[in-house]
């Protein structure tokens, strides 16, 4: 593969590891920092089922917007700074809902976070194409499983924070890391403005972008993304409630299983994406993630109160789609350019697909709560990995004229 890095930009890369790691740890803290301690918020702000769609709709819903937006901005301002500005907007959108009183507000600003969340997701990729072009498969690695792990903590976490002090401190942790990560950006734009090597090439092309739409390998992948995000921001938003209501579990032990949940893809985010690299064909990864979605729903549906874990286990494979449409975002694409076209679109439809789950679950429960056509839906979701089963089973650049 053709790097096109120039020397200064491989040596000042520390820092934008930095950035990068800092970004990935705080990514998801958005999503999953509230639905395990949503009875004690609703304590001071009052939420109905469809509330609670709507919560877990926003984070996939502002992922897409602000996704299928993000190559726009980053063609004006460049990468770096449109990451500075997407993570400012994430750690001020936190930190703002800690501190409301009523559910227009929370849900408002709850928007904003998420809409820096929706554009740092875009950056991500194409920062590692950018800055260790020689090292894709493992700093993909490294993003990804901080990205899981920035899943699992706030999820884990968010109760005892609620016990040592309330639910607040709890939301607005996490927008202090948005902020702090931060930092090493700013230190990758001073060197940048020192530096006398010659300008990067634009970030976004039209040409690029026009022809990544028109790619069926590109839609695969967005599909592919799609069924993770359809899934993950149900369980996200849902799995703690349905186990509350049909296992009889409490908060803390409904937040351990969607921390449970979110954990089994660290060891997903480490081996996936090796994997990805070397294969030609996606089709066996992409019958694995079928076959898991597919049993850990069964078991939540059929016997919520037995073996619990297993089921959430099987449940959390299942995000090896999000690891198949992130890792292909740099594989199946020739430059820098065609990674942010690639992402913004992989993202933007991905997203948009997820946006559908945690309302449409969110309707279900308010006329029919005992679970059947919540679970009837996430199977239909699993099924759905036929299409990009048979458009990657070549490896092609998506971006190639």
């Amino acid at each position: 593969m053709t790097t096109g890095t120039s020397a200064p930009l491989l040596r000042g890369r520390l820092l934008t590891f930095l950035g990068i790691a800092l970004a990935a740890l705080g990514l998801r803290s958005a999503a999953t920092a509230v639905s395990p301690i949503l009875r004690s918020i609703e304590v001071d702000i009052p939420f109905h089922s469809v509330d609670i769609g709507l919560l877990g709709m926003l984070a996939p819903l502002t992922f897409a917007v602000f996704g299928a937006l993000a190559p726009l901005l980053s063609r004006r301002i460049g990468l770096e700074w449109s990451m500075v500005l997407s993570l400012a907007i994430l750690g001020g959108g936190e930190l703002a809902r800690s501190a409301m009183h009523d559910t227009s507000g929370f849900l408002a600003w709850s928007f904003v976070s998420m809409a820096g969340t929706g554009a740092v997701n875009v950056y991500l990729p194409p920062m590692v194409k950018k800055y260790f072009p020689d090292r894709i498969a493992t700093m993909s690695t490294i993003y990804l499983f901080l990205a899981v792990l920035g899943s699992v903590i706030p999820a884990y976490l968010a109760a005892p924070l609620v016990s040592a002090s309330d639910w607040r401190v709890s939301v607005s942790a996490w927008g202090y890391l948005a902020i702090v990560a931060i930092i090493p950006w700013i230190g990758v734009l001073m060197r940048s403005r020192q530096s006398t090597a010659a300008p990067t090439p634009p970030t976004s092309d039209r040409h690029i972008t026009a022809r990544v739409w028109r790619s069926p390998a590109a839609w695969g992948i967005s599909v592919a993304f799609g069924i993770a995000a359809f899934n993950c921001y149900i369980m996200w938003g849902w799995l703690p409630i349905l186990l509350q209501e049909r296992a009889g579990m409490d908060e803390a032990t409904s937040g351990l299983m969607l921390a449970i949940y979110s954990a089994i893809a660290l060891p997903n985010s480490i081996i996936a994406p090796m994997i990805i690299a070397r294969v030609k064909s996606m089709t066996w990864v992409i019958l694995y993630g079928m076959a898991v979605l597919i049993i850990g729903t069964l078991g939540l549906w059929l016997a919520p109160a037995t073996l619990t874990w297993l089921w959430v286990v099987f449940s959390g494979f299942g995000v090896i789609f999000f690891t198949v449409g992130l890792v292909l975002i740099n594989l199946r694409t020739s430059s820098p350019s065609g990674a942010v076209a690639l992402s913004g679109m992989v993202q933007g439809i991905g997203y948009l697909i997820g946006a559908v789950g945690p309302l449409l679950v969110g309707l279900i429960h308010a006329v029919n709560p005992d679970g059947a056509g919540i679970f009837t839906v996430i199977l239909g979701s699993a099924l759905v990995g036929i299409f990009p089963l048979f458009v990657l089973r070549r490896r092609v650049f998506v971006d190639a004229a």
